[in-house]
């Protein structure tokens, strides 16, 4: 079991800088051009943690709090996201996508999904299938919905 799961990482840790080059390649090319990755998976961040604080996103993102404040700018200048004071604290900005920032994200989030399809479609439904299944036990592993041994966790299998 050991050399399997040894096997699997080293797959893992090979297969992924592939699939993120090929993202950034196709988001440069095709999805937005003139927006740059990090500033899309801010955009991508928000959609999914509305009202987060530049703390948060810089953390996420995996750079310093100046560098996020200037792309926050940046992107707030264009109209792609809001800034609203939190009502608790004065001090804290909260930050959330504009339409336009959705707007521009799921355009550049299609066109990957069109680069990947065709990518993929070199497959047979087989092998789609058994991607798709091991891609959906990667997303239960890495978002903490998957228990021990592959079993969803209480307090999912609660709300089933």
């Amino acid at each position: 079991m050991a050399d399997k799961l040894d096997t699997c990482a080293r797959e893992l840790l090979d297969v992924m800088p592939l699939v993120m080059q090929d993202l950034r390649r196709t988001m440069r090319s095709h999805a937005s051009p003139d927006l740059r990755v990090p500033e899309l998976r801010s955009l991508a961040f928000l959609r999914h943690s509305p009202g987060s604080n530049l703390t948060d996103l810089a953390e996420h993102i995996g750079v310093s709090l100046p560098s996020m404040s200037k792309l926050v700018d940046t992107l707030a200048y264009r109209g792609f996201i809001d800034r609203q004071s939190d009502p608790d604290d004065r001090r804290r900005v909260r930050l959330r996508l504009t339409t336009d920032g959705l707007s521009v994200l799921s355009s550049a989030r299609e066109a990957v999904k069109t680069a990947f399809a065709v990518k993929l479609a070199r497959l047979d439904a087989s092998a789609i299938e058994t991607v798709t299944t091991g891609l959906r036990l990667l997303r239960q592993l890495f978002d903490g919905s998957l228990g021990e041994r592959g079993a969803p966790r209480e307090t999912e299998a609660a709300g089933a």
